[in-house]
């Protein structure tokens, strides 16, 4: 993941995405990170329309990592 996304995308727990358009991953939230079909997109072939973003596939462990990762790090929102 840090080899195909962190040229854009900020990775980790803190910093800014290198690419201005492309949004941290601790910033996914649920509706995508907990979507069941989330790891299958990574495994058939995650593409997209924007032009800088390559297109890729992952193995069903790397996908399973990735989503477990992407979890992991999302930004809760604070209660009040």
């Amino acid at each position: 993941m840090q080899s195909l996304c962190s040229r854009c995308h900020a990775i980790g727990p803190v910093g800014a995405s290198p690419h201005p358009d492309a949004p941290p991953f601790r910033t996914f939230g649920d509706s995508k990170l907990y979507d069941d079909d989330f790891a299958q997109r990574l495994q058939t072939g995650l593409s997209t329309i924007h032009k800088d973003m390559p297109s890729f596939r992952f193995d069903r462990a790397d996908a399973e990592a990735a989503v477990n990762y992407l979890k992991a790090i999302q930004v809760r929102p604070k209660r009040r």
